[in-house]
């Protein structure tokens, strides 16, 4: 398994060519292809005020990221 993996953004398939390339000798870095297509929770009628503090997503936030990709450590396990 990798140690980090570098997650390039859909509409970038140029740059997730190259970094593929460069990494392609670097076994602890796995470049992937971001697949999402946009927010998966998605509802049409109005919501409750959200209860919850701070971001639920915890990986992508506390890293360096750009428009094109970001950088991840996987969790442990």
């Amino acid at each position: 398994m990798a140690e980090y993996l570098l997650i390039v953004a859909l509409d970038r398939p140029q740059v997730y060519e190259y970094l593929r390339r460069v990494f392609s000798s670097d076994k602890p870095i796995q470049v992937l292809l971001d697949r999402r297509r946009g927010e998966r929770r998605q509802r049409n009628e109005p919501r409750a005020p959200e209860r919850r503090r701070g971001q639920r997503r915890s990986g992508a936030g506390r890293h360096p990221r750009s428009d094109w990709f970001v950088f991840v450590r996987p969790p442990a396990g």
